[in-house]
């Protein structure tokens, strides 16, 4: 797998959140994929992404503006919190949004082969499927409170995705 083990001070993040029922119970929409379909629709991330700003400076320039964070605080048993989001810089406006402070951590990062859109579902499923039954199971690490990422990016005329989880060493 291709992955890195990297260590990034505390940084923050805003954007649109949801709060989801595991089962998939509850108002619409049910799914982070629902979640970004809508939000695309109306507008709202292209709204966001117009809101970001300039990228922090420990952001790589191949990355789009919106990106996809969870699992960073608690809402309750059988549910979990998932924000479209963007890295907050000097000069981002970040009215209206939620904002979350994400803690310096040691993370696990995954990158995803170049791709095209029609591929992504597919693509995030088997990062996040391997994650969790190759490496992790296996890796030395685990898990830890604060926060699981989705990171967007381009490389030429395609796209990739970075899955960051906060990790420790056992």
């Amino acid at each position: 797998m291709n992955y890195r083990i990297e260590s990034k001070e505390s940084f923050e993040v805003f954007g649109i959140e949801w709060v989801f029922h595991i089962d998939g119970s509850g108002d619409m929409p049910k799914s982070p994929a629902q979640l970004w379909e809508q939000c695309h629709a109306n507008g709202e991330v292209k709204r966001l992404e117009d809101n970001a700003g300039q990228l922090p400076s420990f952001v790589s320039e191949e990355l789009y503006k919106a990106h996809g964070i969870c699992s960073y605080r608690n809402t309750g048993e059988g549910t979990f919190p998932y924000m479209i989001c963007a890295f907050k810089g000097d000069s981002s406006i970040t009215s209206g949004y939620q904002s979350v402070v994400v803690p310096a951590n040691t993370w696990a990062i995954f990158r995803s082969e170049l791709f095209t859109w029609d591929h992504f579902d597919n693509i995030i499923d088997t990062l996040y499927r391997r994650f969790y039954t190759e490496w992790l199971p296996t890796s030395g690490y685990e898990l830890i409170g604060g926060a699981e990422m989705e990171i967007y990016g381009k490389k030429s005329d395609l796209n990739f995705v970075e899955l960051w989880f906060a990790v420790r060493k056992i």
